[in-house]
């Protein structure tokens, strides 16, 4: 069966068992590769994001067998599995690798396609110079509608390289895709390094600043004539003894509550703010708890590094519960203009599967 995104998939699926995601996250204005079809999906994709990436950052979604393989294929339009959706989101430029089979017979191509106009033209100058036949996929294999993930970074537009079968064949030896060759880096035949080589220089010309203007909004409250303080609305939104909506002036309360609606938030939850948020229910789906609470510390460190640059975190501690289908999540944060503030300043966010928010502040 097809899964429409995500959601459904984890539910009839293990991680871990069934599939697999190796996620690094990178850092200031970065770029990653990803492979949302990697494993025995489309062979050797995993690989050649792997290979690209090098140290830097890179996102792959794996099959771990090729009798579910094609059931784990979430069209890249709805792909939106957590920690994909924040990497992804907070990177400057994305190269997404795809494999499709040929579109004519023994046809050694790599479509190239997306809306990062500039990086489309750099990968296509260097893999021609490197000797391989490039071309614009047709409709239905194009990466350049704005839903694809690719094209959900920073800039809103990104890469998507879809190699036909007999192109991908051409990197191993005996044209062998199965899972025990394209994970022996033995088995890797010149033309793989040839082809990543290519792209990697590409990306290394590509400028990855990235011009945005995303800030936290800021509620103030009419007839404030002093403009350094200002008021905002508590969270979670609540009516205070007067009947009004509540709100602090106290900046360190102010901050408690920006960090807890966005450990609260599941990226994609803000429509405007994609990438706004951290994916804690995706830690239910982990067969680990230590690999669990090591992914949301760094998503959550991450996540207040990109939206509270202002906050210094002192420690996270997650708590998993699949009995309950709940992430606990408690973060100790403090203003970092304020030395010594961090005693005092511990929130609790509790998250079920799916991102309902089920616990308030301390």
């Amino acid at each position: 069966m097809a899964y429409p995104n995500y959601r459904y998939l984890a539910v009839d699926n293990t991680l871990g068992i069934d599939y697999d995601i190796k996620n690094r996250y990178g850092s200031g204005d970065y770029l990653v590769h990803v492979a949302v079809h990697g494993g025995a999906i489309e062979p050797p994709t995993s690989q050649l994001a792997a290979y690209c990436a090098g140290t830097g950052a890179y996102y792959v979604f794996e099959a771990l067998s090729d009798l579910t393989a094609a059931s784990l294929s979430l069209p890249p339009e709805t792909f939106d599995e957590p920690f994909a959706v924040v990497n992804i989101g907070n990177s400057s430029r994305t190269v997404s690798w795809r494999g499709v089979e040929d579109q004519r017979e023994a046809e050694e191509v790599a479509y190239i396609s997306g809306l990062d106009e500039v990086l489309v033209s750099l990968i296509t100058q260097e893999l021609t110079a490197a000797g391989f036949v490039t071309d614009t996929p047709p409709l239905r294999l194009g990466g350049s509608d704005a839903s694809n993930i690719a094209n959900k970074n920073r800039i809103h537009a990104g890469v998507q390289l879809a190699l036909t079968r007999s192109l991908r064949q051409s990197f191993y030896a005996d044209g062998d895709l199965t899972s025990a060759a394209v994970t022996n880096p033995a088995a890797r035949l010149p033309r793989f390094f040839a082809f990543g080589d290519a792209v990697a220089r590409a990306c290394a010309l590509v400028p990855l600043e990235a011009e945005v203007a995303d800030s936290q909004p800021v509620v103030r409250a009419a007839g404030i004539v002093d403009t350094s303080v200002s008021r905002a609305m508590r969270t979670p939104f609540s009516i205070d003894h007067t009947g009004a909506v509540a709100a602090t002036t106290d900046p360190r309360e102010q901050l408690l509550d920006r960090v807890h609606a966005l450990v609260g938030t599941l990226p994609g939850e803000r429509v405007m703010r994609s990438t706004y948020g951290v994916p804690t229910s995706a830690a239910l789906f982990d067969v680990s708890a230590d690999a669990a609470n090591d992914q949301l510390q760094r998503a959550v460190l991450d996540a207040v590094q990109a939206w509270e640059p202002s906050a210094t975190v002192s420690a996270i501690v997650a708590t998993v519960n699949r009995d309950l289908g709940m992430v606990d999540i408690n973060v100790q944060v403090s203003r970092s203009d304020v030395p010594g503030a961090e005693q005092d300043v511990t929130r609790t966010v509790g998250v079920l599967v799916g991102g309902t928010v089920v616990s308030t502040p301390e």
